[in-house]
Protein backbone atom coordinates (compact mmCIF):
# COMPACT_ATOMS: atom_id res chain seq x y z
CA UNK A 1 0.00 0.00 0.00
CA UNK A 2 2.78 2.05 0.79
CA UNK A 3 4.43 1.56 -2.50
CA UNK A 4 1.25 2.11 -4.40
CA UNK A 5 1.16 5.84 -2.56
CA UNK A 6 4.10 6.37 -4.24
CA UNK A 7 3.91 5.18 -7.26
CA UNK A 8 0.34 4.42 -8.34
CA UNK A 9 2.46 2.20 -11.70
CA UNK A 10 3.93 -0.07 -9.75
CA UNK A 11 4.12 -3.25 -11.36
CA UNK A 12 2.56 -6.79 -9.60
CA UNK A 13 6.03 -7.47 -9.16
CA UNK A 14 7.21 -4.20 -7.53
CA UNK A 15 4.88 -4.78 -4.96
CA UNK A 16 5.12 -8.54 -4.65
CA UNK A 17 8.81 -7.35 -4.14
CA UNK A 18 7.82 -4.53 -1.40
CA UNK A 19 5.22 -7.12 0.30
CA UNK A 20 7.93 -9.59 0.63
CA UNK A 21 10.61 -7.40 2.60
CA UNK A 22 8.24 -7.50 5.57
CA UNK A 23 8.53 -11.44 5.54
CA UNK A 24 12.65 -11.95 4.94
CA UNK A 25 13.22 -12.21 8.88
CA UNK A 26 11.11 -14.51 11.31
CA UNK A 27 11.29 -11.28 13.41
CA UNK A 28 10.35 -7.64 12.27
CA UNK A 29 11.00 -4.48 14.67
CA UNK A 30 9.80 -1.15 13.63
CA UNK A 31 11.49 1.85 15.65
CA UNK A 32 9.29 4.19 16.82
CA UNK A 33 10.39 7.38 18.51
CA UNK A 34 7.19 9.59 19.98
CA UNK A 35 8.52 13.20 20.31
CA UNK A 36 5.98 13.94 22.51
CA UNK A 37 6.59 11.63 25.07
CA UNK A 38 10.03 12.04 27.59
CA UNK A 39 11.31 14.70 29.18
CA UNK A 40 11.21 17.92 27.33
CA UNK A 41 14.39 19.20 28.51
CA UNK A 42 16.27 16.19 26.17
CA UNK A 43 16.38 17.02 22.88
CA UNK A 44 14.36 15.39 20.12
CA UNK A 45 17.71 14.25 18.27
CA UNK A 46 18.99 13.30 21.30
CA UNK A 47 16.45 11.03 22.46
CA UNK A 48 16.02 9.45 17.94
CA UNK A 49 20.08 9.17 18.95
CA UNK A 50 19.85 7.43 21.95
CA UNK A 51 16.94 5.41 20.46
CA UNK A 52 19.56 4.39 17.70
CA UNK A 53 21.89 2.94 20.16
CA UNK A 54 19.46 0.67 21.82
CA UNK A 55 18.68 -0.69 17.88
CA UNK A 56 22.71 -1.65 18.07
CA UNK A 57 22.73 -3.27 20.88
CA UNK A 58 20.17 -5.45 19.74
CA UNK A 59 21.79 -5.91 16.36
CA UNK A 60 24.82 -6.87 18.56
CA UNK A 61 23.06 -8.99 20.96
CA UNK A 62 21.33 -10.79 17.81
CA UNK A 63 24.73 -11.24 16.72
CA UNK A 64 26.40 -12.45 19.52
CA UNK A 65 23.32 -15.12 19.75
CA UNK A 66 24.65 -16.47 16.42
CA UNK A 67 21.92 -14.33 14.53
CA UNK A 68 21.95 -11.92 11.79
CA UNK A 69 20.13 -8.95 11.57
CA UNK A 70 19.54 -5.43 9.05
CA UNK A 71 18.09 -2.03 9.49
CA UNK A 72 15.83 -0.77 6.69
CA UNK A 73 14.49 2.20 6.11
CA UNK A 74 12.73 4.77 3.55
CA UNK A 75 10.10 6.72 2.04
CA UNK A 76 7.48 3.72 3.25
CA UNK A 77 7.67 4.53 6.88
CA UNK A 78 6.25 8.00 6.34
CA UNK A 79 3.54 7.12 3.65
CA UNK A 80 0.12 7.63 5.44
CA UNK A 81 -1.02 3.87 4.99
CA UNK A 82 1.86 2.40 6.72
CA UNK A 83 1.63 4.88 9.63
CA UNK A 84 -2.43 4.18 9.70
CA UNK A 85 -1.45 0.39 10.03
CA UNK A 86 1.10 1.18 12.61
CA UNK A 87 -1.62 3.30 14.52
CA UNK A 88 0.83 6.29 14.85
CA UNK A 89 -0.11 9.58 15.95
CA UNK A 90 1.36 12.86 14.54
CA UNK A 91 3.87 12.51 17.12
CA UNK A 92 5.12 9.06 16.64
CA UNK A 93 7.94 9.09 14.14
CA UNK A 94 8.79 5.40 12.47
CA UNK A 95 12.54 5.52 11.84
CA UNK A 96 13.85 2.34 10.56
CA UNK A 97 13.00 -1.48 10.68
CA UNK A 98 15.28 -3.76 12.01
CA UNK A 99 14.97 -7.88 10.83
CA UNK A 100 16.37 -10.19 12.87
CA UNK A 101 17.04 -14.19 12.18
CA UNK A 102 19.48 -17.02 10.33
CA UNK A 103 21.13 -15.29 7.79
CA UNK A 104 20.68 -17.86 4.56
CA UNK A 105 22.52 -16.04 2.29
CA UNK A 106 25.12 -12.71 2.88
CA UNK A 107 25.11 -9.63 0.16
CA UNK A 108 28.63 -8.89 -1.75
CA UNK A 109 31.22 -6.70 -0.04
CA UNK A 110 29.99 -2.80 -0.37
CA UNK A 111 32.95 -0.56 -0.40
CA UNK A 112 32.91 2.22 2.19
CA UNK A 113 34.03 6.03 2.18
CA UNK A 114 37.37 6.47 3.60
CA UNK A 115 37.15 7.79 6.98
CA UNK A 116 38.97 10.76 5.72
CA UNK A 117 35.35 11.77 3.24
CA UNK A 118 33.69 12.17 6.51
CA UNK A 119 35.08 13.50 9.27
CA UNK A 120 37.42 16.56 10.22
CA UNK A 121 39.10 17.44 13.04
CA UNK A 122 37.86 20.73 15.12
CA UNK A 123 39.81 23.45 14.47
CA UNK A 124 41.31 21.84 11.17
CA UNK A 125 40.89 23.95 7.97
CA UNK A 126 41.32 21.74 5.87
Amino acid sequence: AALLERDPSASPDQLAQARDKALRAPLLMVLIVDEAKGSAEIDLLERVLSAGCAVQNVMLLAQAMGYGSGLTSGKALKAASFRAGLGLNPSEHAICCLSVGTVSSRKPFKARPEVAQFTRVWGDST
